[in-house]
């Protein structure tokens, strides 16, 4: 269970990571005519894998497309959405961070660690 655990947050940490770097991507091009933002979702991946009992075994998360309609210049890429959806991605991952951490002190706890 344990294990299960920590291979949860430790892949919803890379996902959140993966997703950051897309972010940015994104915004770094957000004047730039005809860009297409991409988007991650690693969520359903990691509900499937956890519903199978293997978090271990989630497929990497994946770079899709953004369905939205672009804006008159062709771009997909909505500012203000991609600052709100940073500030929500780290809320998450400090989160996930925190909960790691948790579990380790539980774990050295139990083992007679400091």
């Amino acid at each position: 269970m344990s294990g299960d655990v920590l291979a949860a947050i430790e892949y919803a940490v890379r996902g959140l990571s993966r997703r950051a770097d897309v972010r940015a991507h994104n915004v770094a091009n957000v004047n730039t005519p005809g860009f297409r933002a991409g988007r991650v979702d690693f969520e359903s991946n990691l509900r499937a894998a956890l519903a199978s009992g293997s978090p271990e075994r989630a497929a990497a998360p994946a770079v899709r497309p953004d369905p939205s309609l672009p804006n008159p210049s062709g771009s997909t890429v909505d500012l203000e959405n991609e600052i709100v959806g940073m500030m929500k991605d780290n809320l998450l991952r400090d989160a996930m961070v925190n909960s790691y951490n948790a579990k380790v002190g539980m774990l050295r706890a139990a083992i007679g660690g400091r």
